[in-house]
């Protein structure tokens, strides 16, 4: 099985680490004393737990995803990718560039993702109770590489961007190493990290994973995940050689392929080759929210709460290109993408498709051709939605290619501050390394934690 189910009836297990902000829990939710702890299957318990709270709607199923596009956004008619319709006042503040330091949605996310920091590290020292060895690694590998997820996530929203070469000492986000057990009554206020320290917290963390998990691990993390997520992170960081190998190595050796046709890649509940990393949801639970704010009412959505934009269609320079016209209209007459037309469809994480850009966009920053040429790598992509082949892509090229396929699946403000460029807005203009791209530390963090600083602007 290529990619990893996460099935929302685990929730019962997660609510055990829901609370309203990182350092508050209610004291019967306190696992001090826990039997759930004392036994191999309650351990294991706490790691599906952690899995299914990835695939909340605050994270992976959906809002982590369409805020990195609405925070890349020009909000300019004429230029930008995504228009936003929605009501929702704190996703219309992101697309704006006006947070507050008490957006909801930016605090759900920040929340969220330290409830399953702390899930996983329960479950890393708690795994003496998993009586095979092999299993007990296995255990820890998977928890290192949720942990290395989010933790990247995190660093990426809420501090300035990691800049190659120099020492990123910045402040990035608070790093938890210990589970906490007990809340009520202790201080756990902690300073945060530097981004740097972040950036190596999490490729240790996936190196250790790609070293410990299984080529195949059913349902769960397996290490050409681990090492796909990896290629991300060096890529972020500039890291060129490092992330290459780590690209090739699972297009090469993970055994994924290119799904068939444009529908053949979105919109599924069941496996495609395509996928090395999809949350799935089910007709019974799930949280698909990316499918709810793209689409119609009549696919499940809100009525295209999020819209295709002029920015993106004017990229386009091949009329048989077919991903321009992946689209269909709703009541309103606004273009809605086509990616998301079915609320129950598994959520992309990570596709073979960025995998083979990550190789051709290295190979071309280094003149390299490990695994294939840039030109091979960018033209299956563009094959497979009819668009004609190009011969000799530059960088700009590969740059493109990157909106072109990879747009409204949460890439765009990452890639604006990864290659340093600006966004020219309606009423200002943002650098890449501007405050207001960087999203607050919430309120009940900067109440409850003593020692952490709120970032510049709020």
């Amino acid at each position: 099985m290529k990619n990893i189910k996460i099935y929302l009836t685990a929730l019962l297990t997660a609510t055990l680490f829901s609370c309203e902000s990182e350092l508050e829990l209610n004291p019967k939710q306190s696992l001090e004393s826990s039997s759930v702890l004392n036994t191999e299957s309650g351990v294991k318990q706490v790691l599906v737990g952690a899995y299914a709270n990835l695939a909340n709607g605050s994270l992976y199923g959906g809002r982590t995803q369409v805020m990195g596009d609405l925070l890349g956004a020009t909000v300019r008619s004429s230029t930008t990718h995504v228009e936003w319709y929605g009501t929702f006042a704190g996703f219309g503040d992101i697309f704006s560039k006006t947070i507050v330091n008490d957006n909801i949605f930016a605090e759900d996310l920040y929340r969220e993702s330290y409830d399953v920091i702390n899930a996983t590290n329960i479950v890393i020292e708690n795994a003496d109770k998993i009586a095979d060895a092999g299993d007990r690694k296995v255990a820890i590998a998977e928890s290192k590489f949720i942990q290395a997820l989010v933790y990247f996530d995190l660093v990426r929203f809420f501090a300035l961007p990691y800049e190659s070469g120099k020492t990123n000492s910045q402040l990035g986000v608070v790093i938890r190493p210990k589970a906490i057990y007990k809340y009520l009554g202790v201080d756990l206020s902690a300073e945060r990290s530097s981004v740097e320290d972040v950036y190596t917290l999490v490729v240790n963390n996936l190196k250790s994973a790609i070293t410990d998990l299984p080529s195949t691990n059913g349902e769960f993390a397996n290490k050409y995940m681990a090492e796909a997520l990896l290629a991300r992170v060096y890529l972020q960081q500039q890291k060129y050689t490092e992330a290459l190998a780590a690209a090739n190595n699972v297009i090469t050796n993970g055994g994924y392929s290119l799904s068939s046709s444009l529908t053949a890649a979105y919109n599924h509940d069941v496996d495609q080759p395509e996928d090395v990393f999809a949350i799935q949801i089910t007709t019974q639970t799930g949280d698909n929210q990316i499918n709810n704010l793209h689409a119609s009412t009549q696919n499940g959505g809100r009525g295209g709460d999020i819209a295709m934009g002029n920015g993106y269609f004017n990229l386009f320079t091949d009329a048989n290109d077919q991903r321009q016209d992946f689209y269909y209209e709703n009541s309103f007459g606004d273009a809605l993408t086509l990616k998301y037309t079915n609320q129950f469809a598994n959520v992309h994480v990570i596709r073979l498709a960025e995998l083979y850009l990550i190789r051709a966009e290295a190979n071309i920053r280094l003149n390299s051709a490990v695994g294939d040429t840039p030109a091979n790598d960018i033209n299956r992509i563009r094959n497979r939605a009819k668009a004609s082949s190009i011969a000799a892509p530059t960088l700009a090229d590969v740059l493109t290619e990157r909106k072109l396929e990879l747009a409204f699946e949460g890439f765009w403000i990452h890639d604006i501050k990864r290659n340093k460029q600006t966004i020219v807005g309606q009423t200002a203009t943002y650098q890449y390394n501007d405050p207001r791209l960087v999203f607050p530390i919430p309120l009940r963090e900067l109440n409850t934690n003593k020692l952490i600083t709120q970032n510049p602007g709020y």
